[in-house]
């Protein structure tokens, strides 16, 4: 029994999906962290900032190359046009993605370590917006073979 392929609406909405549901659990690190965490006494552990400046610098790697993904393998208009598979959308897509949420989730390790869920707050918002930047609206959808 073989399927048809998929039409280029439910291939939308398929990425639409995932992407939402990536955003969303951007959401659900930072009710994880004050959840979990909690609210650290200000100037409390004041010494203890090797998490922050380790996992802010590979914060900002990882955007720094969700950014260079996207621009080299999905740009909208590429010299010489290049023609793409959906699965190689997809799998573009998840690898650009995963690299924003990560970021994230680099601001959930440092919330943990430094027991104060503000600290997720810079990461969150950096995940959220890179994951924007990324949405599926702004895929190269014309380069699509069908």
């Amino acid at each position: 029994m073989t399927t048809a392929p998929a039409t280029l609406p439910q291939q939308k909405q398929q990425l639409g999906l995932i992407w939402a549901g990536m955003l969303a659990s951007v959401a659900v690190y930072g009710i994880v962290c004050s959840v979990a965490v909690g609210m650290a006494e200000a100037g409390s552990d004041a010494d203890a900032t090797w998490p922050r400046q380790v996992f802010s610098a590979v914060g900002i790697v990882l955007g720094a190359l969700s950014m260079w993904w996207r621009r080299h393998f999905l740009p909208l208009d590429p010299s010489p046009p290049a023609a793409l598979e959906f699965t190689q959308l997809q799998g573009h897509c998840l690898i650009t993605w995963g690299l924003s949420e990560a970021v994230g989730i680099c601001g959930l390790l440092t919330a943990v370590l430094l027991k104060d869920a503000r600290e997720y707050i810079p990461f969150g918002a950096a995940s959220a917006a890179l994951l924007v930047l990324h949405r599926p609206s702004n895929l190269p959808w014309a380069r699509l073979v069908e």
